[in-house]
C-alpha cells in the first residue's frame, strides 16, 4: 500500500526534525510526495468511482458555462487578438475538455484568438490529459506558474486552493500554537508548540483572540506567494477560482471549533486527516476574507464573490433563455439542466462552492455577467463583515 510506502518518508523527516513536523509538511508530504503522494502519484480520482465529486464530474454543463465567462471576460477586454486560457489543478482534463468543446464548437473570431495553457507538475497527471485533449490543437503545458509567458486573458482553478499545504493552529487561552505531526506508540499523531516560524507567527498576529480555548483554524500561507505570482504573469484579465470556504466571521464560528480539516477516501469522509497518508486526499475550506486582502495586498482588484448557485445563475442565464420551452429538448440538454440542477442546489454544492474572480487591469463595471446576481457580494470580503448565515458544508461524498 502507498500508505506504507510514505510512512517511511515520513518518519524520516520527523527523525530529522527532533521528533515532531509541522502539520503542513506533513499535508505536503502526503498530497504532493514526487512518488507516493497522493496527487502525484497519480492516485487523486473523482467522480462516482473516485475518492469525491466536484462540479466537474457532474456532466458538462460546467466547462460549458465556463466557456461563455471566457468569452465574457474576452469581450471584456475589447476581444484581443490573442486570448490565453490557463487551468491549474485540472486534474484529467475534463474541465478543459469540455470548456475547449464549447469554444472549438463556434467558428468566430474568439475561437480563433484562444489558445489554452494547463499548469501541471506531475507526469501522471499529463499524460492523462493529453489523451483526453488529444483532438484539440490550441493546447500547451507548464510544469509551474514560473514557466508561464506574460498573458493576457483568464486563469481558471476549481478545488485548487483547498489542497494547498496549510498550517494548523490551536488557540491554548493565551496564544496560538501550531500542531504538529510526531509518532508514538507506531502511529503518527498530533503535539502543539509554540509557534517557531517568523511568517506564521505574524499570520497568527491577525487571528481573533476572542475565541474559546482549543479553537482549531487552518492558515493557508502558500495563497499570497500563488498571487503574487499570478499578478506578476497576467497582464490583463483576471482570476477565477472556485472552491469551498467561509467568509467574515463565520470562518469563527461556533461549530468550526475544530477546524476544517478533512481527508476523503472513496466517497467517505474522515475527520482525522494523519491516517492511511498518500491514498486520502486532505483539504482544508478556504478562508476568502484572507484570501482577498492577500490579492488587494499583491494588486488585485476584487471583481465579484458571491455562491456557487448565484454564480452560475447568471453564467447561465443567456442559455437558458435561447432553450424557450424546457420541456421541448433532445437527451444532451435534458442532460445539461439535470446537471445545473444539482449544480445550483442550495443544500449542497449551491452554498457550499464559492466563486471569486480577481482582476487587474480589468474593468469592475458592468459585472461580469457570472456576477449579475452575486451573492453574499463582495463586501462581505471586508476584515469588519459580519456573520453569513450558511451552514458548514464539506466536500460531497
Amino acid at each position: 500500500m502507498a500508505s506504507i510506502d510514505l510512512h517511511p518518508e515520513i518518519l524520516k523527516e520527523i527523525t530529522a526534525a527532533g521528533g515532531a513536523i509541522p502539520f503542513r509538511q506533513f499535508m505536503n508530504l502526503a498530497l504532493y510526495h514526487p512518488i507516493h503522494g497522493y496527487y502525484a502519484s497519480g492516485r487523486a480520482r473523482v467522480g462516482k468511482e473516485g475518492d469525491f465529486f466536484t462540479s466537474v464530474s457532474l456532466g458538462s454543463i460546467y466547462g460549458k458555462l465556463l466557456a461563455s465567462v471566457c468569452r465574457d471576460v474576452w469581450e471584456r477586454l475589447g476581444n484581443p487578438a490573442e486570448f490565453t486560457i490557463v487551468e491549474q489543478g485540472a486534474n484529467d482534463g475534463s474541465m478543459a475538455s469540455d470548456i475547449l468543446g464549447a469554444i472549438m464548437g463556434v467558428e468566430d473570431s474568439f475561437n480563433q484568438a484562444v489558445r489554452f495553457i494547463i499548469v501541471e507538475p506531475f507526469p501522471v497527471n499529463r499524460n492523462r490529459q493529453k489523451q483526453k485533449l488529444e483532438g484539440f490543437t490550441h493546447v500547451t503545458w507548464v510544469d509551474s506558474l514560473e514557466e508561464l509567458s506574460e498573458f493576457t486573458g483568464i486563469h481558471l482553478s476549481n478545488e485548487l486552493l483547498d489542497a494547498f499545504p496549510v498550517d494548523s493552529v490551536r488557540w491554548n487561552g493565551t496564544a496560538w500554537e501550531e500542531e504538529c505531526v510526531a509518532y508514538h506508540d507506531k502511529s503518527l499523531g498530533w503535539i502543539t508548540r509554540p509557534i517557531q516560524e517568523p511568517d506564521l507567527q505574524t499570520a497568527a498576529a491577525n487571528l481573533p483572540t476572542h475565541l474559546r480555548k482549543g479553537f482549531r483554524i487552518e492558515v493557508n500561507r502558500p495563497i499570497k506567494p500563488w498571487l503574487s505570482t499570478l499578478h506578476a504573469k497576467l497582464d490583463q484579465g483576471i482570476i477565477l477560482t472556485v472552491d469551498y470556504g467561509q467568509a467574515g466571521e463565520d470562518r469563527y464560528a461556533p461549530h468550526r471549533a475544530d477546524g476544517t480539516l478533512l481527508a476523503f477516501q472513496k466517497h467517505e469522509r474522515f475527520n482525522d486527516p494523519l491516517p492511511e497518508p498518500g491514498l486520502r486526499d486532505i483539504t482544508a475550506q478556504v478562508d476568502f476574507t484572507t484570501l482577498a486582502r492577500s490579492a488587494r495586498q499583491v494588486g488585485f482588484e476584487i471583481l465579484g464573490y458571491c455562491d456557487q448557485h448565484h454564480f452560475l445563475v447568471g453564467a447561465a442565464e443567456p442559455w437558458l433563455r435561447s432553450l424557450g420551452d424546457f420541456t421541448d429538448q433532445g437527451d444532451a440538454v435534458k442532460k445539461d439542466l439535470s446537471a445545473l440542477q444539482t449544480l445550483l442546489n442550495p443544500g449542497s454544492m449551491g452554498i457550499q462552492f464559492k466563486a471569486i474572480a480577481l482582476g487587474k487591469g480589468f474593468p469592475i463595471e458592468p459585472p461580469l455577467t457570472c456576477f449579475k446576481y452575486q451573492r453574499p457580494g463582495v463586501g462581505v470580503l471586508n476584515d469588519s463583515s459580519g456573520t453569513q448565515n450558511t451552514e458548514p458544508r464539506e466536500r460531497l461524498g
